[in-house]
């Protein structure tokens, strides 16, 4: 059943949980969870499981290596099969895994679908991890990586004016994070941002963070351990480049599209987020999905429900990169 799908003007005061979609709950069962008490690499090889046998088609695939402020950055780039309504439009995409977990192989089925759906070019970032790397590492390589692409887009077949910037969770907060920079420090303009179930705040005095506090893909308590690994331990943590719900005004930036879902942690502070850019005047489109779980993007093998939304956002994406 497709979701309403909403205006800054009509945008849901609270979003909820309903029931969560059957098939995707009986994955979940023996799927990766993130933010447990387990060490890195196991998280990290339990997410292969996000890496799908059969792949969707795609037009082709590319492969950068930039030079950046912390050594190279891989960039995997996707080329669609056919013309879409993001034709010459792209989207540079920052995978999620709460800083610490997340690869190209395992983001690689939604990033198809993306670009396929859209009609856009999609260059998802293999930004360095932490504990190894900690902040603001991971944001001065995704910030460099936006700005190459505007300094590269006719080299690459690009409109610089139809250039979006999106991610989950961890790429969600940066997304949102980079998109305040670039305004703060007069940067290339975003056509859009699209932070999928955005980490904007801690969500721990959140009924979202305590009643998916387990069991719907992340655990509320892993961001703990998220920030413990992220932050040298002098950084303030509530400062906007961490914590973008905090930033003093939130006028002036890109038009939004951004997704939430009900079995989320972070449910409550994307949606709160939402309200924050519309209330300064910013266009926004805003998704709950109140059946799906944190992670849907990359669950499309294995539920209907999730493929679905996963196919609205990236025509949602679409359209928004056509008008832009």
């Amino acid at each position: 059943v497709p979701m309403p799908v909403y205006a800054a003007r009509d945008r849901p005061e609270t979003v909820a949980r309903t029931a969560m979609d059957a098939e995707v709950a009986e994955w979940l069962k023996t799927g990766p969870v993130l933010g447990v008490p387990e060490p890195f690499y196991k998280q990290r090889r339990a997410h292969d499981g996000f890496i799908d046998a059969d792949k969707p088609p795609i037009g082709k695939i590319g492969h950068l290596g930039l030079r950046g402020p912390h050594g190279t950055v891989p960039v995997r780039v996707y080329h669609p099969s056919k013309p879409g309504p993001a034709e010459g439009a792209s989207l540079v995409y920052l995978h999620g895994g709460g800083f610490v977990v997340g690869s190209l192989d395992q983001f690689e089925t939604a990033m198809r679908r993306l670009s396929e759906g859209s009609g856009a070019q999609v260059y998802c970032v293999d930004y360095k991890l932490a504990p190894e790397y900690q902040w603001p590492v991971q944001i001065d390589e995704n910030e460099f990586v936006v700005r190459w692409l505007f300094e590269h887009a006719a080299e690459r077949g690009v409109d610089p004016a139809r250039i979006a910037l999106g991610g989950d969770l961890a790429g969600g907060n940066m997304t949102c994070t980079i998109s305040l920079r670039l305004r703060d420090t007069g940067g290339p303009r975003l056509a859009l941002q699209v932070p999928l179930y955005p980490e904007t705040a801690l969500p721990f005095d959140t009924k979202a963070g305590i009643e998916n506090r387990t069991g719907a893909y992340v655990d509320t308590a892993g961001v703990h351990q998220f920030l413990w690994h992220l932050l040298p331990h002098d950084v303030d943590y509530m400062q906007p480049y961490v914590t973008p719900m905090n930033a003093k005004s939130h006028a002036d930036l890109p038009p939004a599209l951004l997704v939430t879902c009900g079995f989320d942690m972070l449910r409550d502070v994307g949606h709160t987020y939402a309200r924050k850019l519309a209330a300064a005047g910013n266009d926004l489109t805003y998704v709950h999905h109140p059946d799906l779980p944190h992670g849907f993007i990359q669950m499309t093998a294995h539920s209907r429900r999730c493929l679905a939304a996963t196919e609205e956002l990236a025509r949602l994406l679409g359209d928004a990169l056509r008008r832009a």
